[in-house]
């Protein structure tokens, strides 16, 4: 059976959006998952072995003005952000650190 190259680009053009809603979700879904798994408390260790290596780590007093409108301030010495990038900068997580690198909260940040 021969598939013309017409057919093979059609295809691809009416999959694209779907394949791209779908690891959307499938990012959104697993960041949602190692999201609720931390506590406050919890040691940057454990933030990290739940959600990887950060997109971006906001220090103190350096605000990260994708997301936020406050900076990193005492008692925060570092907050890791996680974004989804598939949702171009409309979707992220973040959590913020002590000076002992213990988690003091968590925020999951979303744009209408």
């Amino acid at each position: 059976m021969k598939i013309s190259l017409k057919k093979t680009v059609l295809w691809l053009f009416f999959l694209s959006p779907v394949w791209y809603v779908t690891a959307c979700h499938v990012i959104s879904h697993d960041k949602e998952k190692g999201y609720a798994m931390i506590q406050p408390g919890a040691a940057r260790e454990a933030v990290i072995a739940e959600l990887g290596m950060p997109s971006h780590v906001e220090l103190q007093g350096k605000l990260f003005e994708r997301y936020a409108s406050t900076p990193c301030q005492e008692p925060c010495v570092v907050r890791l952000w996680y974004e989804n990038r598939l949702t171009l900068g409309t979707e992220a997580w973040s959590v913020t650190l002590d000076k002992h690198d213990r988690v003091l909260e968590k925020y999951h940040w979303i744009s209408p």
